[in-house]
């Protein structure tokens, strides 16, 4: 079973779908149910959950062998680097126990480390800590 954190996006979701037309399970991951009634009708399991909810995260994870993890972005208006450093060490900590074979998380080319680069260094932090 393939876990997608992030499914419902247009990364998440083209990943999904190439999944399901070559016959794989996949499990997308969302806070919202009704965002992925578009893959629950092309054949993917939807299992709601809050990133935050590590034991619940944790739970979804165990579901499966492979993930897919995308860091959800933080709504602008907040401290976006606190926000999505937040999510990223609760999904680390539910990859601990989850019995998945193989994490692949999207980043990007830029990715470094610095202080307030947003997604560049969230997204290297994400990196150094799934490596760890």
């Amino acid at each position: 079973m393939h876990i997608i954190l992030g499914g419902t996006g247009q990364i998440g979701s083209a990943t999904a779908n190439a999944l399901l037309k070559r016959g794989e399970p996949v499990t997308i991951i969302t806070r919202d149910a009704d965002h992925g009634s578009d893959l629950k009708a092309a054949g993917a399991c939807i299992a709601v959950a809050d990133i935050r909810d590590v034991a619940g995260l944790r739970e979804v994870f165990r579901a499966g062998t492979c993930a897919f993890l995308l860091n959800p972005p933080a709504a602008p208006a907040s401290d976006t680097d606190a926000e999505e450093r937040a999510n990223v060490a609760a999904i680390v900590e539910a990859l601990d126990g989850s019995g998945l074979e193989k994490v692949v998380a999207v980043s990007t080319y830029g990715a470094r480390p610095g202080k307030r680069c947003g997604d560049l260094t969230v997204l290297h932090e994400f990196e150094r800590r799934l490596n760890a």
